[in-house]
């Protein structure tokens, strides 16, 4: 009776480990997947982008206006 709790402790072992391992790891590194958030982070990455495009204005109206006060 006790190797039969053994045997069965150690099947449900291996399953156990078999169901958690990460076999498709090659393919979710090619896969992107999309998370819940996405659309939020997108959003975000676009306002990051306008604002580089409006400090680069600023810097270009500012040297212009030191320009022609020269």
């Amino acid at each position: 009776m006790h190797s039969l709790n053994q045997t069965i402790l150690i099947l449900i072992s291996c399953l156990f480990v078999y169901g958690c391992s990460d076999d498709n790891s090659n393919e979710s590194k090619e896969v992107k997947v999309d998370h819940v958030w996405k659309e939020q982070t997108d959003t975000i990455d676009k306002a990051k982008a306008v604002e580089g495009m409006l400090l680069d204005s600023a810097d270009a109206t500012r040297q212009a206006i030191e320009h022609r006060s020269d």
